[in-house]
């Protein structure tokens, strides 16, 4: 069959070294969710306190926020394929340890939390080593399309990890969660060890890492629309995205589920996340990128409110099923814009710029819906959250003009 008659997506997984790194980061994906139900499950056994499962899951968040720009200016001085290649090996090595502790009867939420804090550590390299070095490989031509492909696998692995991790703590318990994580990581590392990839040109030579930083921040009120998806990026990192953290809590203690039905429920939204990244992937177009992230952020900060009214499994899982769509369109588009739209010198910096808005949002977001879910119940807390969600969305677009989903899109 003749390449050029395939669909988008496929003509780039045709490609080898494009291939070998979206199947490393897609191996590796599964266990950044499998980890967030099997973590929280643990300390909400352990402890009975929201607030406590927050606070553990806070601490994969706040590398982002410490790491992200100097991970972005980093990812421009050297080889990224190394970079993300000795983050696999180090997550081998940290799951490997934890699964040991928790085999021998040994693992405490301490333990837990420094896991935690070390996958952060990993997950900072996502946007400025991982995603930026998957748009290199497909060529600017084809970033939209890239990143719909990696927004498409990460809800797979979202759906999918979830499911695993209920169905290994209800069997094996903790030490299966972190040897599968083990595994993954190890198989990422292999992946990527055989995959091709020639280093860009880097800035040039003189300059230091924080005239980089500088740069990156400076270089925003430029880029409106560079500006636009930071800033909705925090605001759906801070009301949006932290309504997972509460679903272990939700299924355990509101629902009265088990570990393998509550990993269903965080599956939901993934399932049709995963179908609407696909349909994007394919017809998606740089005209539609702008649009589709804001209007996607605002339909599923609506349903996470919905879900909060959810009186049992049946509706909640009905809802969740319905963000995934929202959830698709906006992380697609997350990356998309910003290797779409800032000047190609910048891309790397920006994308590190995006790692310190999540890492910003993340943690903050964590600890408002913990806070509030001790005091006034976990789904309560949801939907108070997507509410200022909403709220703190239009006053973005009032005061960024060039957001706005009815306006003729500007070109890059």
């Amino acid at each position: 069959m003749n390449p050029r008659a395939l669909p988008a997506p496929l003509r780039l997984l045709a490609r080898r070294p494009f291939r070998r790194a979206w199947a490393a980061g897609a191996v590796a994906g599964g266990v950044r969710w499998l980890e967030v139900l099997a973590i929280g499950l643990f300390v909400t056994d352990e402890t009975g306190s929201p607030m406590i499962v927050s606070l553990v899951l806070f601490l994969r968040l706040a590398p982002m926020f410490l790491l992200g720009a100097f991970a972005g200016a980093l990812s421009e001085r050297s080889d990224r394929r190394l970079i993300l290649l000795a983050g696999f090996l180090a997550m081998t090595v940290v799951n490997g340890a934890l699964c040991l502790l928790a085999f021998a009867g040994e693992l405490e939420v301490r333990h837990a939390a420094v896991g935690m804090f070390c996958s952060g550590v990993f997950w900072a390299l996502d946007f400025p080593v991982r995603r930026t070095m998957l748009g290199d490989l497909a060529g600017r031509p084809r970033i939209g399309t890239a990143m719909a492909l990696d927004s498409a696998t990460a809800n797979f692995t979202r759906m999918l990890g979830p499911l695993v991790g209920g169905v290994l703590m209800d069997t094996i318990g903790i030490g299966g969660a972190y040897l599968a994580g083990a595994a993954c990581f190890a198989c990422s590392a292999a992946l990527l060890f055989s995959a091709s990839y020639r280093r860009p040109s880097g800035p040039p030579a003189g300059r230091g890492v924080l005239s980089d930083i500088r740069d990156a921040f400076a270089y925003l009120p430029h880029a409106p629309a560079v500006l636009g998806t930071v800033l909705l990026t925090i605001v759906m990192n801070v009301f949006g995205f932290p309504y997972l953290n509460m679903l272990p809590v939700i299924g355990r203690q509101t629902l009265q589920l088990d570990a393998t039905a509550t990993g269903s429920l965080m599956s939901a939204e993934a399932a049709t996340a995963f179908a609407t990244a696909l349909v994007i992937a394919a017809l998606v177009r740089p005209r539609h990128f702008l649009r589709l992230y804001v209007i996607a952020g605002a339909t599923f900060l609506a349903c996470v409110l919905g879900f909060s009214f959810a009186p049992g499994y049946r509706e909640a899982m009905a809802v969740l099923l319905a963000s995934g769509i929202g959830f698709a369109g906006f992380a697609a588009m997350q990356g998309a814009l910003i290797l779409h739209s800032a000047a190609p010198a910048m891309r790397a910096r920006v994308m590190g710029v995006m790692t310190v808005a999540i890492g910003a949002g993340g943690p903050v977001g964590t600890l408002h819906v913990g806070f509030m879910a001790e005091h006034l119940g976990p789904q309560t807390a949801v939907g108070i959250m997507a509410a200022e969600g909403l709220v703190c969305m239009a006053l973005v677009l009032l005061a960024i003009p060039a957001l706005r989903p009815w306006r003729a899109p500007a070109p890059p």
